[in-house]
């Protein structure tokens, strides 16, 4: 009797903690953003602050990911075990785009338009929506009108605000070069010809010192071939957004009520997260107006911590669930 009911006690005391874990690790990255965050000159933040930020970021979502393949490993998880495999994968793909990130832009200081780590991104993305989807499969959605209608706006919803950052996105990009053509009209304009300048001096030209980089070769080579890649990797950004959005906003609505809704309330708002942070980036980037550090950026972390909190809750009521019936019959 005592070495059954063991186990169950520690897991009792560790869902506490581990939510109060994944809870303090929210609120220091958000204390961490806005307390510290502190551009230089030239806008870009110091070197020690980008270094913190990420490691709050990738630690939330190890942490979340660690968490879900704990799942994954327990036999008594209701939802079912491959759910939290392909979560738990998705997260700790996640884990290696983010290092990836870091290495190209911080260590190597390079600003290619497609890096090694958007793919580890993208297949994220697929193995996220794979064991949401896996989650949502099994189980008869019997969706009244309504709660339909909920889903189909939410995708809806996704798709066109993903359209209006593009399309604002392209139309800010648009306006520094709107100077251009009243020059030109000033200069077709002129009464009378300008006289000839007296032809100057032209020095021999110098060709350009090419800047010392401290990636390795085969990096640069990877970054070249990978470059024509950058519209269809950010087409791909786009649809698995919206695809992780579609699949939050129905899990949201066909879990909304009964004992199994908690964690899936939690994973839905962690897509969510992960989405709004999404649209922020891709703004930024499109307008050219990206600086590492914002604040937006805690959504990011926001998104591992709700899985984090997603996974910890289906893991107590799992347990929970299984320890019902014999004290029932104790």
């Amino acid at each position: 009797m005592s070495k059954s009911s063991t186990p169950s006690s520690a897991s009792s005391l560790s869902t506490p903690l581990l939510v109060g874990v994944c809870i303090a690790w929210g609120v220091v990255t958000l204390l961490f953003f806005l307390l510290f965050t502190a551009p230089g000159e030239d806008g870009a933040q110091p070197a020690w602050f980008l270094l913190g930020i990420n490691l709050l970021e990738t630690g939330a979502f190890f942490l979340s990911g660690l968490l879900c393949f704990r799942n994954w490993r327990s036999a008594q998880i209701v939802s079912g075990r491959n759910v939290w495999f392909w979560i738990g994968l998705g997260l700790l793909f996640y884990v290696l785009g983010n290092v990836m990130f870091f290495l190209w832009g911080n260590i190597w200081e390079l600003d290619p338009a497609v890096s090694l780590g958007d793919f580890f991104y993208i297949f994220s993305y697929i193995f996220l929506a794979a064991g949401m989807f896996k989650a949502v499969l099994p189980r008869r959605l019997n969706l009244e009108l309504p709660q339909w209608l909920m889903v189909v706006g939410i995708g809806l919803g996704g798709i066109l605000l993903t359209i209006f950052v593009n399309l604002a996105a392209a139309e800010a990009a648009v306006v520094p070069g709107a100077p251009a053509p009243t020059l030109y009209l000033a200069q077709t304009a002129a009464p009378e010809a300008a006289p000839e300048a007296a032809p100057e001096a032209v020095p021999p030209a110098v060709p350009p010192v090419a800047e010392s980089s401290s990636a390795p070769d085969w990096v640069l080579q990877l970054d070249g071939v990978l470059e024509p890649l950058a519209d269809g990797v950010g087409l791909l950004y786009l649809i698995g957004d919206v695809v992780l959005l579609i699949i939050a906003g129905t899990l949201l609505v066909a879990f909304w009520g009964g004992r199994y809704s908690q964690s899936w309330k939690l994973i839905a708002i962690a897509a969510f997260c992960l989405y709004i942070a999404d649209m922020f980036f891709a703004y930024a980037v499109n307008t050219d107006t990206y600086i590492e550090g914002s604040l937006w950026e805690v959504f990011w972390t926001f998104s591992a911590v709700f899985f984090g909190l997603g996974a910890v809750v289906e893991h107590a009521i799992s347990l929970n669930s299984r320890r019902s019936p014999r004290r029932r019959r104790g």
